[in-house]
């Protein structure tokens, strides 16, 4: 362990999944940011990591309690499994997934894949792991 951070103002609370307040923790694709999933409060945190130790920036409000973190290939969008794409920039909801029924949609499984003239040439994973190349 290099460094122990703790999201301030929030309590620990009820969890129904996973058996721990927060079992997803991802590093965007630049890594710059570390998002770490808030069970209890329904929350995602956002953490500065370019400083060490990493320094909480702000949080999002979630409409379930989340599990999971990805982001896009580019950086560009994260997925938490709760259902929202959420714009990193702005850290911003700009969609919930939602079925042909208008029934929420939730998945740790997202996976991007990217296809050209009918044949897939790139795909990302379901883990927030930077992908800075050193």
């Amino acid at each position: 362990m290099i460094y122990r951070v703790e999201v301030k103002g929030y309590q620990k609370g009820f969890i129904k999944r996973h058996g721990c307040p927060s079992h997803g923790i991802g590093l965007t694709p630049d890594e710059k940011e570390l998002w770490l999933s808030d069970g209890a409060n329904q929350m995602m945190h956002v953490f500065d990591a370019t400083k060490m130790p990493p320094v909480q920036k702000t949080s999002i409000a979630l409409r379930d309690q989340p599990g999971w973190i990805s982001f896009s290939m580019d950086g560009k969008y994260a997925f938490p499994s709760t259902g929202e794409v959420i714009e990193v920039a702005s850290k911003k909801i700009i969609k919930s997934l939602a079925d042909e029924k208008a029934g929420i949609v939730q998945s740790e499984k997202v996976v991007e894949i990217h296809f050209k003239n009918g044949r897939a040439i790139a795909k990302g994973d379901q883990f927030g792991l930077g992908r800075v190349l050193k």
